[in-house]
């Protein structure tokens, strides 16, 4: 009797790219079925590569979650958000999401994405928040605009809140995933990062909850000390580094009450990613004009 031949095993890179707040982070959480990457509905939240691995039935699928694509940049951290995200496309990326909103898109937009996605993976387009009120045919509008700019593979209507469409883009992307003699990574590996990176990104996604105006945007987070002792609690120091004494004073708040709430949140959300008890203290220190100093953008790990 002759036997079936088994399906060769697939693993490689998806890049997600995309606008600030085009919902991409939402997307990597979905994709994963459990939460890897800090959101907000605040644009510019997310401020690293990010890898999340993707275990399945013959395959595993490698996903990148990358800042959003700025039109301009104001500064050298945004100059260097923007490196990283295309970085990720023309180095690392098997194949790359464009993650859209339900807009349709300027000719300047058009111009930059074609040139960033000039890499020879293939492109799927994913047009995101179709969960919200639209107009008779302004979806397939957009699409046509993309399509005629970009050439996509591929095209996705869904929601990364809702989950709509997410299960369609996953079969997609697993297609066209590479042959691989063996995954890329240890089986049940959830990403490339330590735990003391994630809890630094809990912290700035409290910050991002709890303060508004440019206090998010000015903030860094850095964890000075994560110690673990069998039996204890995790003990966990993070430094907080704003760029003006004003900022300073609104993360403590009077009497220290602001701090003291983000304090609580975080532990909260800290003890819950972990899933253990922890020990957090949290300080505040000025770093003028950290987001325009090279030196700074790589001792907060921004630069290699």
């Amino acid at each position: 009797m002759t036997e079936t031949p088994t399906a060769p095993f697939k693993a490689g890179f998806v890049a997600i790219l995309g606008r600030p707040n085009a919902g991409k982070s939402t997307l990597v959480n979905a994709l994963l079925k459990q939460k890897l990457s800090i959101v907000s509905p605040k644009p510019q939240t997310t401020r690293h590569k990010i890898l999340g691995i993707l275990d399945g039935e013959g395959f595993q699928l490698c996903l990148l979650d990358t800042p959003g694509l700025l039109g301009d940049s104001k500064d050298k951290l945004q100059d260097t958000l923007r490196v990283t995200a295309k970085r990720a496309a023309h180095d690392d990326a098997d194949a790359i999401v464009l993650v859209v909103e339900s807009t349709l898109p300027d000719e300047k937009t058009l111009q930059e994405f074609g040139s960033l996605l000039r890499t020879g993976a293939p492109l799927i387009l994913a047009v995101n928040k179709i969960d919200l009120p639209a107009s008779p045919g302004k979806h397939d509008n957009i699409i046509k605009a993309y399509e005629t700019a970009l050439k996509p593979a591929a095209v996705v209507k869904m929601s990364a809140l809702t989950g709509a469409g997410v299960d369609e883009l996953m079969a997609k992307l697993v297609a066209l995933l590479p042959e691989s003699p063996e995954p890329l990574y240890e089986k049940g590996q959830l990403s490339d990062r330590y735990e003391r990176f994630f809890v630094a990104e809990l912290i700035r996604e409290q910050i991002f909850d709890q303060f508004q105006e440019e206090i998010p945007h000015a903030t860094a987070v850095v964890i000075e000390a994560f110690k673990e002792k069998s039996g204890q609690p995790d003990q966990i120091a993070a430094l907080l580094y704003v760029e003006r004494d004003g900022q300073k004073g609104i993360l403590v708040g009077q009497k220290g009450k602001a701090l003291k709430e983000l304090h609580d949140r975080s532990l909260k959300a800290i003890e819950e990613f972990l899933g253990r008890e922890a020990d957090l203290e949290i300080w505040v220190k000025v770093r003028h004009n950290w987001r325009k100093d090279l030196n700074a953008l790589k001792e907060f790990g921004y630069l290699p």
